[in-house]
């Protein structure tokens, strides 16, 4: 089954080129010229990626992103950013949101089609490996717990304490890493390696900010997220 991509920019001729490129790799692509479009193309239908512009009206992409990150139906998404908007700042604030990729405007189409590969590459590879699952998780179930925080692999689904949680897909694998093996200390390199493509853009701060983020989402669990100076981070009691 094709892969199905969305479009989100407030510019038709921006949208159209990438339409048509991407049909050509034989994705199935829909397109939306603002926000609010494309929710409700996304209430109709599942996508796998979002190929979503910043700088719109009335609202921006980093503002309808963060809405389907903090939403659990639409958090698991990828986005990838295509934006003139080229501070570092604005590169944080993207990935902070649990982007994918940022890709910045003007951009080759070469550019797009390698990041959009990249990226559902990288989502197939999720789906298809099997973690070891922790020893307290129950049998023929592709799940990981500690104590109150239970993932379900297969899902893409986290609770904690019995209330689910959305997460970005990026949160989500990195959280999945560090509880598949409670007590190891895994390096930024290690996570980076583990959880990015190897074509991704990824600044120094990148895992630094997405632990921040997990360590406020999984609550009174948040202190168990620790911080090896020097070395890294592991789950601990």
């Amino acid at each position: 089954m094709a892969k199905r991509i969305l479009i989100v920019d407030d510019e038709p001729d921006i949208c159209e080129i990438l339409r048509f490129n991407l049909e050509m790799e034989d994705y199935d692509v829909q397109v939306a010229e603002s926000a609010d479009d494309g929710q409700k193309i996304l209430d109709e239908q599942p996508v796998d990626l979002i190929l979503l512009d910043v700088m719109m009206t009335p609202k921006s992409g980093f503002e309808w992103a963060k809405e389907l990150k903090n939403n659990p139906r639409t958090a698991n998404i990828s986005i990838i950013f295509c934006t003139a908007k080229t501070m570092e700042s604005d590169l944080l604030t993207g990935f902070n949101l649990g982007s994918d990729d940022y890709i910045c405007k003007p951009f080759r189409i070469s550019e797009v089609k390698a990041r959009v590969k990249a990226v559902l590459r990288r989502i197939a590879s999720s789906q298809n490996d099997n973690p070891h699952v922790d020893a307290t998780s129950a049998p023929k179930e592709n799940i990981i717990q500690f104590e109150g925080i239970v993932l379900n692999l297969d899902r893409k689904e986290c609770t904690v304490d019995g209330e689910e949680i959305a997460f970005s897909k990026l949160e989500f694998e990195v959280l999945a890493l560090l509880l598949s093996k409670p007590q190891q200390v895994f390096s930024r390199e290690k996570i980076l390696h583990a959880v990015w493509p190897d074509d991704a853009i990824v600044l120094d701060r990148t895992v630094d900010v997405n632990i921040t983020r997990i360590r406020k989402k999984i609550g009174r669990y948040g202190e168990c997220l620790r911080t090896k100076f020097g070395y890294g981070y592991m789950f601990s009691k």
